[in-house]
């Protein structure tokens, strides 16, 4: 047995049990699309239970698998402090602008921040893939779901 593995799923046991106390502070009324407001975190409470279930069984039977000892141990600080500060700058960013620039592009920057922060230099590519994958989620929200994400405010659109 590995306590700190068994750890990590009591911890993980322990989030999905705060979720499912939550539950109780939410409407169970119909919701948006005939889905009650609890379907989500009723969803993500079941998957964090069977996940802490099963991390607590691995650590009870002797510790993750195929995990050499030295990566066992967290590091100490961060590895890379900078690629961080791109990934959250991407976020605020993304926040910060969405009412102005829209859902797409600003979503867009977003993906050019956490590229930039995971190392990557192409700029072009990285935003040709950030509009590649939030223009069919825009649309989907937009047709499929009907909510109104904004598209580009600036533009009126």
């Amino acid at each position: 047995m590995k306590p700190s593995h068994v750890s990590i799923g009591i911890a993980v046991l322990a989030l999905s049990a705060f979720f499912l106390a939550g539950l109780s502070g939410i409407s169970g009324e119909e919701g948006y699309a005939g889905l009650s407001p609890r379907f989500a975190p009723t969803l993500v409470a079941i998957g964090l239970a069977v996940c802490g279930a099963l991390l607590t069984w691995q650590g009870v039977r002797g510790g993750f698998r195929n995990m050499p000892e030295e990566d066992a141990e967290l590091p100490a600080a961060p590895h890379n402090f900078k690629g961080f500060l791109w990934v959250a700058a991407g976020l605020v960013l993304n926040m910060a602008l969405i009412g102005t620039l829209g859902f797409v592009i600003s979503s867009s920057l977003m993906m050019v921040c956490v590229a930039r922060g995971y190392g990557s230099r192409r700029l072009v590519r990285d935003a040709l893939i950030g509009l590649g994958l939030t223009l069919p989620m825009w649309a989907l929200f937009e047709f499929l779901l009907g909510i109104n994400l904004p598209l580009l405010p600036v533009a009126g659109f």
